[in-house]
């Protein structure tokens, strides 16, 4: 496998794997509905994956955003902090992709790393699942599949292209629990197992793909020395029972989990600025309310360390609504919890995402 995005500046394999294959609610010919009854992931502007991802070089998080679409093409940006090392700062890297609609739909190329300087479009997807392939996975049980390895030896792009066949493991439906905007849900999944193989050499791969053709987001995947699971799907919904604000009329806490911050740090990343503007047009609608804003951490590192980390992180956010969004700094209190008050377990990726998370209160 490649070396470690920070080495060679470009994102590996596990990190790329959290590329959704996503678009705006338009309208494009859908190719297959995903099975009755089963949860959906709406393809809109806004939606964001955080994956969990281990490798030699250490875990970490990446963060898939869609920003933009058009009828021929989406955007995507992807953000990682990958570690250096112990001792040592990671690097943040930031990669913008585009996938035109035609290989949404039908191409059997996936591309699993980008160089920082490559072509921000490219024949395939980036990387996903394609619709066809996807489809012949649910009706015959396998799908060609080619592999595309871009990286960067010294300085100079190279590419192998592994092609084989993935196979499906079982007919029988399969399920996998995700949190999505901060509810545990489960989602209907297609699991593969293949060999990939070029002229030098070969690896297994395996994944879980959503059973959506519309959205066939590789929900996990596995390989030669990195193993990767999303954690957390966000996405913009209407508002209903469930949003941050018809919870805080009911004057029920409000679990916030699209605020994003840099890896054991208070910084606010980028991505966090939907729910902050959410936040902040709540604020505005009831210029009567002052909130609690409360931080929480999973239970990784010491306990002194998450409470302090946590106070940080909320007084972060209410810095974020004052300085960028005018709302009265006396309208908001915060605190932080640590790791004490948990919505989940803590031995598992997805149950510590559950419990990193800022929670709002009327006061």
């Amino acid at each position: 496998m490649p070396q470690p995005a920070h080495r060679s500046r470009n994102l590996s394999f596990a990190a790329l794997l959290a590329a959704l294959a996503c678009i705006a609610c338009i309208a494009w010919p859908a190719v297959a509905a995903a099975p009755v009854g089963a949860a959906r992931i709406p393809l809109i502007v806004g939606l964001t994956t955080v994956r969990a991802i281990a490798e030699p070089v250490g875990d970490y998080e990446s963060l898939l955003t869609v920003v933009s679409v058009d009828r021929l093409a989406y955007r995507l940006t992807l953000s990682s902090e990958v570690p250096n090392g112990p001792g040592r700062s990671p690097s943040e890297i930031r990669v913008a992709r585009t996938v035109l609609f035609d290989d949404h739909r039908a191409a059997r190329v996936v591309r699993n790393r980008y160089n920082v300087n490559d072509a921000a479009t490219f024949a395939g997807t980036s990387p996903s699942l394609s619709a066809a392939v996807l489809g012949e996975l649910r009706s015959r049980g396998q799908a060609g599949l080619t592999l595309i390895d871009s990286r960067e030896v010294a300085g100079v792009p190279s590419e192998r292209r592994f092609a084989g066949t993935m196979t499906r493991v079982t007919s029988a439906p399969a399920t996998l629990r995700m949190l999505v905007n901060g509810r545990p849900t489960e989602l209907a999944v297609i699991h593969a197992k293949g060999t990939l193989v070029d002229a030098r050499g070969s690896f297994e791969l395996e994944f879980d793909a959503l059973d959506d053709a519309d959205n066939p987001l590789l929900l996990t995947s596995k390989g030669p020395g990195f193993s990767t699971r999303i954690v957390r799907i966000q996405y913009p919904e209407p508002k209903g029972p469930g949003s941050i604000e018809a919870r805080l009329v009911e004057r029920l806490p409000a679990d916030i989990y699209g605020i994003f911050f840099a890896f054991a740090s208070a910084t606010l990343r980028p991505e966090s600025e939907p729910v902050l503007g959410e936040i902040a047009g709540v604020m505005t609608a009831h210029p009567d309310w002052t909130l609690q804003v409360d931080g929480h951490t999973d239970a990784i590192g010491g306990d002194a360390a998450n409470l302090d980390l946590s106070k940080r992180r909320s007084a972060a956010v209410k810095a974020a609504l004052v300085e960028r969004y005018g709302i009265a700094a006396a309208r908001l209190a915060t605190d932080g919890h640590g790791a004490r008050s948990p919505k989940d377990r803590n031995d598992t990726a997805e149950g510590r995402a559950r419990n990193r998370r800022v929670e709002l209160r009327r006061r």
